[in-house]
């Protein structure tokens, strides 16, 4: 199973899924990261193997996110080729954890850290 860390470090608003899975390499060294430098990479991963993070605007809690809630949105310009597109077009189901865009980031790796060893039983 690969975690596949979704955000930019340099933005407030988009790092928490970057601290929060840097918690997670250390406290699961047995499981492989990845980060997603752009959302064409998604095309060349097994996606049914791959648990993604990401941060969910307007999202109160971690919780799982099913694919098919991912946006529907009208392709106009190459800045819309966002990660719910390519997903749809692989036709695969990953796990994704959405987690919030603010809040304690020990608390948030402990509720991911959850999700992660449920799914791996």
């Amino acid at each position: 199973m690969k975690i596949l860390i979704f955000g930019n470090p340099h933005l407030k608003e988009d790092n928490l899924a970057v601290k929060v899975c840097e918690n997670l390499k250390q406290q699961m060294p047995e499981l492989e990261f990845g980060e997603l430098s752009n959302t064409f990479q998604l095309l060349n991963e097994n996606l049914e193997n791959l648990i993604i993070v990401d941060v969910v605007q307007d999202l109160n809690k971690t919780q799982m996110i099913n694919p098919e809630q991912l946006s529907n949105q009208n392709i106009q310009t190459a800045h819309d080729f966002d990660a719910g597109f390519f997903i749809k077009l692989t036709k695969q189901k990953p796990v994704i954890i959405g987690i919030p865009q603010q809040g304690n980031v020990e608390e948030i790796t402990g509720e991911v850290k959850a999700f992660i060893l449920n799914l791996t039983k």
